[in-house]
């Protein structure tokens, strides 16, 4: 006999924004997002946009990552205009260093303190929902934004590490050092 997962995300919100599970037409601006090359320099294994077929998969394994581990990445919108700025969430596939929150926004919605909005609310709903005593980010060595976005949430560099062959730095924060900016 199989087990049946039904997972489903929870709706959390900020004064600006609302993070939700995955709908299929979230396809198009996730598509949209990945195929902006900055974008996807830090978001995909070749550093490259991928096609629509090939991101329709990478949402796909979002959904799936919910229904087998009850988390993941939330999509996240702006609450004034429903506009898709991109995903932010807890996520630990297999062979994850560990339990992560990540983030990736469009190139339309940097700049704003989205990412780091979105995480720290992402980050409590994990702390609040999981017996976690820290989490992790892992950041390309370059990805010098992600690394500010990492220190308004409290996170600080720990141990360097190879994802998909390019060099990461393991961001991590206690329970207690959460939603804290270490400046």
């Amino acid at each position: 006999m199989q087990t049946a997962f039904a997972h489903e995300a929870p709706i959390l919100t900020t004064d600006r924004l609302l993070l939700r599970a995955w709908r299929d037409d979230d396809i198009d601006g996730l598509t949209d997002m990945m195929a902006d090359a900055e974008v996807a320099q830090f978001l995909t294994i070749d550093r490259r946009p991928p096609d629509r077929a090939t991101t329709w998969r990478s949402m796909a394994a979002f959904i799936g990552h919910w229904q087998l581990r009850g988390y993941g990445l939330f999509v996240v919108e702006e609450r004034a205009t429903g506009a898709f700025v991109g995903r932010v969430g807890p996520w630990r596939p297999e062979g994850w260093p560990g339990f992560e929150i990540g983030w990736g926004l469009a190139r339309a919605h940097w700049g704003k303190g989205y990412a780091a909005e979105a995480a720290r609310v992402a980050g409590e709903w994990a702390f609040e929902t999981f017996a976690l005593d820290a989490v992790i980010s892992l950041i390309h060595v370059d990805n010098v934004r992600s690394q500010n976005v990492a220190m308004r949430l409290g996170e600080r560099p720990g141990a360097a590490t190879l994802h998909a062959g390019q060099p990461h730095v393991i961001w991590r924060a206690t329970r207690s050092e959460w939603g804290r900016p270490r400046v």
